[in-house]
């Protein structure tokens, strides 16, 4: 029984490294005993367990030669893009007389192991080993002259896919080492922009400054948060605080003073009134701004045009309103224009007798700090003002004070802004007025002088 199941096992042994022994069959066989089924199932064992360690041992070093190869190949690859295009052509003349000097069989060899090893081994792609400037042609490695080789010879397929060569049949595609020509960079644009062009982040509501110059938002149209945003709210330090201000004061942050915007959006919207109203009554508005900025005396320029008022931009001249004959009469005879309503001129030819002072109506000033002596002068003639009023100036001087940093190049751009557009809108409803008018008065003088009214009241 026991000779039944020794001889059971060592079957199944037998059975399960069959195919390694019959492999190395020769190598285990002696001269006495050249059955290897006659050896016992240890011996068996043994074998086949150092078989085993073999391959296995065997198979690592090949790994690991693979990769050491697959390393150095790198390299080789890495340093030949690194060489000038210009001295590729004499390396593989080079390497084209010492092929010449190998005989053609192990010159075929080599090449075809070099080949089996790039594509299988590397799992390179065609085009990339194509491409490169090793890769020529059979022809011309024969004749051992790299210059003679033709680009157009060779089946390049370079950065442009097929589908773009399908499309576009004139492309000529360049070798992968070469720089790109402006077809493809055109094509390279094309799919960057179809692909992630429309990538990124997209910026709305951006603060433009030559809109509030060039077109000024409405009075309606302005919030607390358009005031912030211009810095409007910003004061003086404590040290430099009127206490008259104290109602306008929403409170200090650092030593700084911060202005309350809804006072000073309610005190905008009733100066907007105020110069619609002038405007719309035709009076003279006149804009004072004397800064050395620039920007400013652009903004006051285009709202005095804006509103078809008069501006002074650069210095306030003392007298300029309460002795205005003196000014006046610098000014000559054949400057003074007289306009109508609707801001035409009348044509009319004015006498040295007449009265053609000019005096303004209303008086906008950005900076009154400033120019105390312009609000002096309109103090003395009643001249209604607008002013910007910081935290360091006296609203009781002004007629109508719009709690604002004056300071802000922003912030007096804006307010000026809106200013001149409530000034145009009572430009506009004034100039639409006075048209009515005048239709209306064609109308009645036409149905006055009708010829048949005329022969049924001689009857």
């Amino acid at each position: 029984m026991a000779n039944m199941i020794r001889s059971t096992q060592s079957y199944g042994s037998l059975r399960l490294f069959s195919a390694r022994i019959v492999f190395h069959r020769k190598a285990y066989s002696t001269s006495n005993d050249s059955n290897p089924s006659q050896l016992s199932q240890k011996e068996l064992r043994e074998k086949a367990v150092a078989d085993a360690l073999a391959r296995e041992e065997e198979a690592a070093s090949k790994a690991k030669a693979l990769r050491e190869l697959k390393v150095r190949v790198n390299e080789s690859i890495t340093t030949l893009n690194k060489i000038p295009s210009t001295l590729l052509a004499s390396r593989l003349q080079k390497l084209q007389s010492d092929l010449d000097q190998i005989p053609g069989d192990k010159v075929k060899q080599l090449d075809e192991e070099l080949e089996d090893f790039m594509f299988q081994q590397m799992k390179l792609p065609a085009q990339e080993v194509i491409n490169r400037p090793w890769a020529i042609s059979s022809s011309a490695s024969k004749r051992g002259n790299a210059d003679d080789v033709d680009e157009s010879s060779l089946k390049l397929s370079s950065t442009a896919s097929m589908s773009y060569m399908n499309q576009y049949p004139n492309l000529k595609p360049t070798l992968d080492y070469k720089p790109y020509s402006e077809q493809e960079l055109y094509l390279r644009q094309l799919a960057h922009s179809r692909n992630s062009g429309s990538l990124g982040s997209k910026l709305t509501n951006i603060y433009r400054p030559r809109e509030e110059v060039r077109n000024p938002q409405d009075i309606q149209k302005t919030t607390i948060s358009t005031l912030l945003a211009a810095g409007c709210h910003l004061g003086h330090s404590k040290t430099m605080w009127r206490p008259s201000t104290q109602p306008y004061i929403y409170g200090e942050y650092d030593g700084i003073h911060l202005i309350d915007l809804n006072e000073t959006i309610s005190a905008l919207k009733r100066a907007c009134k105020v110069i619609k109203g002038v405007s719309k009554k035709g009076g003279i508005i006149l804009y004072v701004g004397t800064t050395k900025n620039w920007e400013q005396q652009r903004a006051l320029e285009e709202a005095a045009n804006r509103s078809k008022a008069y501006y002074v931009s650069r210095r306030w001249i003392p007298g300029m309103i309460t002795n205005f004959v003196e000014v006046t009469k610098q000014i000559k005879q054949n400057c003074k224009v007289e306009l109508d309503m609707s801001n035409k001129p009348t044509n009319r030819e004015i006498r040295d007798d007449e009265d053609g002072l000019i005096k303004p109506d209303l008086v906008v000033i950005l900076n009154p700090v400033e120019n105390r002596n312009c609000i002096n002068e309109c103090i003395k003639l009643r001249i209604p003002t607008i002013g910007l009023c910081d935290t360091d100036m006296e609203p009781t001087l002004l007629t109508y004070p719009v709690p604002c940093n004056d300071d802000s190049t922003r912030a007096s751009s804006l307010m000026v802004g809106i200013l001149s557009k409530s000034a145009e809108e009572g430009l506009e409803e004034r100039i639409s007025t006075v048209n009515t008018y005048k239709a209306n008065n064609r109308s009645v003088l036409s149905s006055k002088v009708n010829p048949q009214q005329l022969s049924t009241a001689t009857a």
